[in-house]
């Protein structure tokens, strides 16, 4: 049995096996804390060789870096997000938040968080390829202190279409 898909920006999300998407921008601790604090939509389990979790943040459109005084603005608030929800994502495993401890999915309580891989995943509908590697390596920059504390991967930030979200079944999930 699969949840329904979700629908972002223009995108349709899923569907995913229970238990392994949690819509964190519409979770009931981000709900009680959110003045002020930007968030991304959502975040996918995907258990595989070695768990992960894709923290995914969902745009319809991105200016680009040489025709828009707003470039900077954009990824600041997008690496904003994804950092936010990793943070938040660990309150909530943690259970620091006790009125909203229970919501977070049974199989991402379930995880040992030093086992967990983490990437942070902006995915852009009907962006064209050649302007996805300036796009990654500016937002790349931006989450660099988040990267380093965490300690995740070089390649744990990724810059997506459609079409390479769909290769990377974060589209369609399918756990092998």
């Amino acid at each position: 049995m699969m949840i329904e898909p979700i629908f972002e920006s223009g995108m349709s999300f899923g569907p995913y096996p229970p238990g392994h998407c949690f819509y964190i921008e519409k979770s009931r601790t981000y709900l009680a804390i959110q003045n002020g604090i930007k968030i991304a939509e959502f975040l996918i389990l995907a258990v595989r060789d070695k768990p992960k979790i894709w923290i995914i943040e969902a745009k319809s459109s991105s200016p680009r870096p040489e025709t828009s005084p707003g470039f900077d603005k954009f990824l600041q608030e997008i690496a904003d997000k994804l950092s936010n929800s990793l943070n938040l994502y660990v309150a909530v495993y943690l259970k620091r938040h006790s009125s909203t401890c229970n919501e977070l999915p049974s199989p991402f309580q379930a995880l040992d968080l030093d086992q967990v891989e983490f990437r942070l995943i902006l995915v852009i509908k009907n962006h064209q390829m050649d302007w996805l590697p300036p796009l990654q390596d500016e937002l790349r920059k931006k989450l660099k202190v988040t990267v380093k504390i965490w300690d995740l991967v070089p390649t744990s930030v990724l810059v997506l279409n459609e079409d390479l979200a769909r290769e990377s079944q974060i589209l369609t999930f399918c756990d092998e």
